[in-house]
Formats: C-alpha cells, structure tokens, sequence
C-alpha cells in the first residue's frame, strides 16, 4: 500500500487584501491570480455576484476551512452555522478511501507571474489514482436537480434524479496541474470537482488532466492576448 506524506509547503503567501501572491525567498509578486486568468464574467456578472458576497464568502471560506481540518486529521471541527454543508461533504464516501497529499497549498508559475491555491490533492487508495480536487459551494441544490436525462447531467441514484453541474472548473484545475508539475514534478492522474450544497454534497465526473491542461492552456492565451491589447 502507498504512503504519502503533505508535500512541502513553497514560500508563497498571499496578500488577502489585493489578493495577489509573492514569493517571499525571491521577493517576487505575483501580477496574476489563477481567478484573474480563468474568468470571463461579464461586469453585470461580476456586480452580481458582489451583491452576495456577504452570503457566499464566509460560507465558502467555512466549509474550505472544515474540509482542511478533517485533510490534516482535526477531531474537533467548527462548522459554525454551515453544518448542512459540512456535513454531507465530510461524509462523503470519496473520503474513506482519500489519502491527502496537499491541502489549501499556494503555488505559482513564476514564468507567467501567475499565482493559485489548489484545495485538495491525494491518493485514492481504491482507483489508485492521485486526485487533484476542487471545492465549490452552492446554495440549495434543487436548483440544479432535473427530473429526465439530458446528455452532459450525472444520474444521481440516490434521488433517482439528474444533476447539471453549475459550470465547468477545467481551466482552473489546468493551472493547478501545470503548477504542481513545475514546483513538484507531479502530474495528478485525474481531476475533480466537489460540489457542497445545503444538503447534500455531489462530486462530479472524473476531469481527464490532459483536458483541463488544455483548457487552462487556451484560457492563458486569451488572457495574455488582453494584456497586449492594453
């Protein structure tokens, strides 16, 4: 059986204020966040989304916060006013076979001066697969529940329903993978994403690695491409 140990952690902090990252041995900042590079909101979008912030943030910030806690073998857990979210996520059957490797780790591509937090890599001691894994979470899921299959939607047994997953995070975990293949030499077999709703917890389709390095391949270009425009 394979054992692995949390791997070294780089000397990336980040400025939480102007999210940016910087490389505290060479002093370099970071001009780029994975975010930046990945996002194609639109303005409305991004007003949006602002508008909620005091609703999605310290959501999102708990549950990342429990899911780390539980990675690094925490017994006591403070999951605040977000237990239905945390509940179903640490209960989730892809963690009693999860051997973390990398939790909440900060890295950077320094050529591109692009800096990024991964939330979860490990070996999956059932697949013998090592899983690059990215969290979301969402409000109530019945939003995205349908009653008849469509191509692209999960089947989720349980409910005898189907799932549309809210976006695709491909371009994201592309960028994860070119850092850790840059900073540790490792290539993770398979990427996913997982979904904490109020409720319930879903995790999607496997993410070949090869799709999401190409994603995050194109996303780099067009927004290089921006920069030169301006």
């Amino acid at each position: 059986m394979k054992t692995f140990q949390l791997l070294k952690p780089l000397p990336i902090v980040r400025s939480e204020s102007e999210h940016k990252y910087l490389n505290t041995e060479t002093k370099q900042w970071m001009s780029y966040s994975t975010t930046e590079v990945c996002s194609e909101l639109t303005e409305e979008a991004k007003e949006n989304i602002e508008k909620y912030r005091l609703t999605w943030q310290p959501r999102g910030e708990t549950v990342h916060e429990c899911l780390q806690e539980k990675m690094l073998g925490s017994g006591d857990i403070d999951m605040g006013e977000y237990q239905a979210w945390v509940e179903p996520l640490l209960s989730h059957e892809l963690f009693t076979h999860f051997e973390p490797m990398a939790v909440e780790l900060m890295m950077s591509i320094p050529d591109k001066l692009v800096g990024g937090q991964l939330d979860l890599l490990g070996y999956d001691t059932k697949t013998k697969q090592i899983r690059l894994i990215d969290l979301k979470t969402k409000g109530k899921y019945s939003y995205d529940i349908k009653k008849r299959k469509k191509d692209g939607l999960i089947y989720l047994e349980d409910m005898d329903m189907y799932w549309k997953e809210p976006y695709l995070t491909d371009k994201q975990l592309g960028c994860y993978v070119q850092m850790l293949k840059i900073n540790y030499d490792i290539v993770p077999d398979v990427c996913n994403t997982i979904w904490a709703y109020e409720g319930k917890c879903i995790l999607n389709n496997d993410q070949p690695t090869e799709r999401c390095e190409t994603a995050w391949q194109e996303a780099w270009e067009k927004f290089e491409a921006k920069q030169e425009l301006f």
